[in-house]
């Protein structure tokens, strides 16, 4: 990677830093640093976000990037499914809590991608490691960067949770996924909710907060009639189990495990794993 440093006299410095005293003196940069101007969203999530809601995070973020550059942390989990949505666009800035030298290297591969068709961060010099302490401080300036912040998803505890305190206390709007009640790996979703966060399925839920309406309903491939059937059974679901949704579309249960893998490669269906799936 080649990495350049940006002081605060730069024009590249990120202006959402400026007038915070604990800003970093200079900034490590890998990738396309015009991002650092562009309008900016930020999505978070904790690492044991579930596999439901990493699949609308990533389809949320592959549309938000209509009118967003994305910007987020460098973790597995909801991070990752951030990243992973965006990064074909290359509208994607990454912010690590250590130097260059403590990249995560679960995370190594696609953090490089990230470097080459984007932006990746680093508030330290090369060789700082990650503290307890660096992830406040690094996911205080994640909330500055965006115009607000979604959580993917945030137990009781959780670095997502940081990103959403620090993005209210700047007066920036806060979206969150729901969850259904007492289920731990989103009690501080729900919980965001609940003291005026915006609950959040879609990217519209975002878009229409900021007055942007850039989402084209997207026509659907020319499906079979026994795809059809299936189809509408999955959309009254949201989402199911294979039993669930074969019984929904009166189809036997052999036979709507073939359906559903049709409808996964036009596009229209996701394999969430435990043989549960839903409507992309």
């Amino acid at each position: 990677m080649q990495i350049v440093e940006i002081s605060p006299t730069n024009a590249a410095y990120p202006k959402e830093w400026q007038g915070f005293p604990d800003k970093p003196q200079t900034v490590y940069a890998a990738g396309n640093v015009s991002l650092l101007h562009s309008r900016k969203f930020t999505v978070v999530g904790s690492r044991k976000t579930p596999k439901a809601a990493l699949a609308t995070g990533a389809q949320i973020a592959k549309e938000l990037v209509s009118a967003f550059t994305l910007v987020s942390g460098a973790a597995d989990g909801g991070d990752s499914a951030a990243i992973e949505g965006a990064l074909e666009s290359g509208k994607i800035i990454c912010v690590l809590a250590g130097g260059f030298g403590a990249i995560p290297q679960g995370n190594f591969a696609l953090l490089e991608q990230v470097s080459k068709k984007g932006l990746l961060l680093a508030l330290h010099p090369h060789d700082t490691p990650v503290r307890v302490f660096s992830y406040e401080y690094r996911n205080k300036f994640l909330a500055a960067l965006g115009e607000g912040t979604l959580v993917l998803g945030a137990g009781e505890k959780s670095g997502a949770l940081t990103t959403a305190k620090y993005a209210q206390s700047f007066e920036k709007p806060v979206f969150a996924l729901p969850y259904p009640p007492n289920s731990p790996v989103g009690t501080g979703c729900n919980a965001l909710i609940k003291k005026g966060g915006y609950l959040t399925e879609n990217s519209f839920d975002i878009l229409s907060r900021f007055g942007i309406n850039c989402i084209e309903k997207k026509p659907l491939p020319a499906l079979t009639a026994e795809e059809t059937q299936m189809f509408s059974a999955l959309q009254e679901l949201g989402e199911g189990h294979i039993a669930e949704i074969a019984a929904r579309a009166g189809a036997p249960l052999f036979k709507a495990r073939a359906v559903l893998s049709a409808l996964q490669i036009k596009g229209v269906a996701v394999d969430l794993g435990g043989n549960r799936f839903s409507i992309t």
